[in-house]
């Protein structure tokens, strides 16, 4: 018997353990699936501590949303955590880890990547549903289990400072991204400002609202969220714009082919209907004016991220060969630029879906 199948034993499962076996989607977390003996099934993960410092802090907002979400009137399915034999939700190890179990729903399909418009407006669908439904809980309620995310200067302070340290090579490899950087300043800070001066009300957000956190069927149809783990109090111009980052690009975010990168519009049309179908009546004007911009800022965000991570000498994310990180901040930087020169088409594709 594993360890991972002795962990597995403290939650309070019906049916015998037939086997435990590692998933490979999930960047952060540990993730194995559970097969019992009946038709029921477990999603088994250790929780990364080294990512998220408040860990009882990040359980208890993943516990808060999916109960709040078990008792909504929503056509979508939500992720059931199962409590350990001592009623807790989670299970701590002799090693001081942390670990959580959760129902395994059936029949379900993830995917990393878009291949049609009915898959990107169910993604819509389903982000949308989530800010409606969580519109009704408070968000005070839930802590900061990851400060500043989503901030632009603290992003910039990390991007400075690395910028100090790093070596006359990688500044010389990056010098056109930098220049870059350093030229767009001011116009990302936009966002971050109107954010501060609470031009936008604070919500539940998932932080992580990419389409591999969706579960879909056979027919493309989608029908849960996944992985609350960055569930936080937040603003909704930056899951939207996370999602439209990852969703709606013509290419990965580590795609060097730069000519081929740019912003899908018909796949941004797709998801802007599908969100705008459950979010349309509870945004106020200003986040709803807001939305493209948002898309631009998280996406010059996710490149300035790759972009200090290259030069620190790649630390923080995992890479497979030493530019890693700067050809997804190339692509990234790429994404900005398209987003912008067609920016008055997303503005008028926000207006016409929010109708």
């Amino acid at each position: 018997m594993t360890y991972v199948h002795k962990v597995a034993q403290n939650f309070k499962i019906d049916s015998d353990i037939e086997s435990v076996s590692a998933l490979s989607s999930g960047h952060i977390n540990d993730t194995f699936l559970v097969k019992t003996d009946s038709q029921k099934h477990f999603v088994l993960q250790k929780l990364n501590s080294t990512v998220f410092k408040n860990i009882e802090a990040m359980i208890s907002n993943k516990i808060l949303v999916s109960e709040f979400l078990t008792k909504v009137d929503s056509p979508y399915q939500t992720v059931q955590f199962v409590k350990t034999k001592d009623k807790n939700y989670y299970f701590q190890d002799k090693f001081k880890d942390y670990w959580m179990l959760m129902e395994y729903i059936q029949d379900s399909l993830v995917y990393e990547v878009a291949t049609n418009k009915i898959m990107v407006y169910e993604a819509g669908k389903l982000y949308g549903d989530f800010i409606h439904q969580c519109s009704y809980l408070d968000a005070t309620k839930l802590i900061e289990t990851l400060p500043d995310f989503h901030s632009m200067p603290f992003r910039f302070y990390q991007f400075e400072t690395a910028l100090k340290q790093a070596t006359e090579e990688t500044k010389n490899l990056s010098k056109e991204e930098i220049d870059f950087v350093l030229s767009s300043k001011e116009d990302m800070f936009q966002l971050s400002n109107l954010k501060s001066q609470n031009t936008f009300p604070l919500r539940v957000t998932h932080n992580d609202a990419k389409l591999s956190n969706i579960l879909f069927d056979n027919n493309d149809k989608g029908f849960a969220i996944i992985d609350l783990d960055t569930v936080m109090p937040g603003i909704v111009a930056f899951d939207f714009g996370d999602s439209i980052r990852s969703i709606c690009s013509t290419t990965k975010e580590d795609d060097a082919n730069l000519k081929a990168t740019q912003i899908n519009l018909a796949f941004y049309e797709a998801y802007c209907m599908g969100f705008a179908e459950h979010t349309k009546h509870i945004l106020t004007s200003n986040e709803i004016e807001y939305l493209p911009l948002g898309a631009k800022t998280i996406t010059f965000m996710q490149g300035l991220r790759f972009l200090t991570d290259f030069l620190n000498g790649n630390i923080y994310y995992k890479t497979n060969y030493e530019t890693h990180n700067l050809i997804r901040a190339k692509n990234q930087f790429k994404l900005v630029q398209s987003i912008q020169e067609n920016f008055k088409s997303l503005k008028s594709i926000i207006t016409e879906a929010f109708k």
